[in-house]
């Protein structure tokens, strides 16, 4: 997967692997894996999961390997100093050491393309270079910002005299690179995943059942919804014809790319927490029925859920949260969704991304309309209201998409106009893309169960999970591409 950074030759993250969750390669390395987790002495087995760990980085990139490990040094280092320590000043260089070296490392590999192109019009003027240089062979290490902001959360927390230092660093090791989460998360907080680390956990029936479920279950949602809304994707973002398009052709490109990066992501983590469930080790959540959401801010506690509560707890709380008063507040809310933008890619359409959202989010709390409900609806009416708030939110998250996914502005432009301005003026045009609608439902019916579940307190019957894994795995053998796409995550 490519994404263009700023302007110019696309900024490459990482080579096609054969390691993927989708792969016949990680399924035999899983084997491996389990039965070294289950059956080896667990102080051997902990130390073998975090080799067998780097191995797994390795087959992405080898030669980033020393980097994760010299990340992991450096913390569980200044962890342990820092847990020593009672002054503050000594604390606060110690967690300042951690800071520049965890965001450094990341903003050189991530960013440099991104900000010596802002910045090269001024150096070419300076002699600098001759040539404005293309980065055509730079390459971000894969799940960079999954794991900096892992490792962060551990200093973090220290200094906040919230955790425990790991016991010794191989756990923190493990702690780091564990196989199922690291290239493309869930972001799992030291507090959640180290104490798992302590003993082996008994594997009881049900983690078996729902770790096969959360697999079966991730994989169609990856290899049959997100793989196979790619086309309309592609055609509208990729192949340079948004210009051509028609309206109904851009509508179902932007919502089936909506519907892509929902599967993709959710299906790459339930993967990851079915694997982990697997091994006796529970992640957090990750996503909750986003598309069910009334308000933005209802939609931040549904979409990406550790990402969220990271940025809530280690930006917005830092920078002073709801304590410094109303103004404040609108600012520390429009730093975090900026950052949060950034975090996901080196561009400024990721920047307008995040700006998107801390418009939204600041809007929503002076107007009041944050607050929603989830009970029995009173009437008619009420359940229309209800409807009409969450097409709001799916409309205005739809054209936040549309910064996410598209190279530059001018893609924007356009896609913009023929969403929001065409239809009234030339028509939808053709719906040669129709045909694959038909993947819709699969994403959203979940969420209008979802929906009679939290409302109506309509219970899933008793043999729900027995038919949806019997009707992914037929979705799965007759339906799914031959030709994989790969994780749209991996690049973040």
């Amino acid at each position: 997967m490519t994404r263009i950074c700023g302007s110019g030759t696309p900024l490459r993250y990482h080579r096609r692997p054969s390691m993927s969750f989708d792969s016949v390669t990680f399924w035999l390395f899983f084997a491996i894996a389990w039965s070294v987790w289950r059956f080896a002495p667990f102080g051997i087995a902990k130390v073998v999961t975090a080799l067998l760990s780097l191995v797994f980085y390795a087959w992405w990139r080898i030669e980033y390997v020393p980097l994760i490990l010299f990340s992991a040094v450096v913390d569980y280092l200044v962890g342990g100093k820092m847990a020593r320590s009672e002054g503050l000043i000594k604390r606060r260089i110690l967690l300042m050491v951690s800071l520049i070296m965890n965001l450094g490392l990341l903003g050189f590999f991530k960013y440099t393309p991104f900000v010596v192109r802002i910045f090269a019009p001024w150096l070419k003027d300076w002699g600098a270079f001759q040539d404005a240089p293309t980065f055509s062979s730079w390459i971000v290490p894969v799940g960079i910002s999954f794991y900096t902001f892992q490792t962060l959360s551990y200093t973090i927390d220290i200094y906040r005299r919230r955790i425990d230092v790991a016991p010794c660093f191989s756990d923190f090791l493990l702690y780091v690179s564990f196989f199922p989460q690291l290239v493309a998360g869930p972001i799992v907080r030291a507090k959640e995943l180290l104490p798992q680390f302590m003993k082996r956990r008994r594997l009881a029936p049900e983690h078996i059942q729902q770790g096969f479920y959360q697999i079966i279950t991730g994989l169609c949602l990856k290899m049959v919804v997100a793989d196979g809304v790619a086309t309309p994707v592609n055609f509208l973002f990729d192949e340079g014809d948004a210009a051509t398009a028609s309206v109904a052709q851009t509508w179902i490109g932007v919502t089936s790319f909506g519907v892509q990066i929902y599967a993709d992501f959710a299906g790459y983590s339930r993967i990851a927490i079915g694997l982990a469930l697997l091994m006796g080790i529970r992640f957090p959540k990750t996503f909750n029925y986003p598309y069910i959401s009334q308000s933005l801010s209802e939609f931040w506690t549904r979409w990406n859920i550790p990402l969220s509560q990271w940025l809530w707890d280690y930006i917005y709380v830092s920078l002073g949260g709801n304590r410094k008063g109303a103004g404040r507040v609108y600012i520390n809310l429009m730093i975090t969704m900026l950052l949060g933008g950034l975090w996901h890619g080196a561009a400024w359409t990721y920047f307008v991304w995040g700006l998107w959202h801390g418009v939204g989010l600041a809007i929503e709390r002076v107007l009041g309309w944050n607050k929603y409900r989830t009970d029995k609806p009173k009437n008619v009416k009420a359940v229309l209201f209800r409807f009409f708030r969450i097409w709001a939110v799916w409309s205005y998250v739809a054209t936040s998409f549309v910064f996410f996914r598209a190279a530059d502005f001018d893609t924007v432009r356009i896609i913009q106009e023929k969403m929001w301005i065409e239809p009234f003026t030339k028509g939808l045009g053709e719906w040669t893309d129709w045909r694959y609608m038909v993947i819709w439902p699969l994403v959203f019916v979940p969420h209008l169960i979802r929906i009679l579940h939290e409302w109506y307190d309509v219970r899933k019957g008793r043999y729900s999970q027995v038919f949806i894994v019997a009707a992914s795995l037929l979705l799965l053998t007759f339906i799914r591409r031959l030709l994989n796409q790969a994780f749209i995550y991996f690049q973040f």
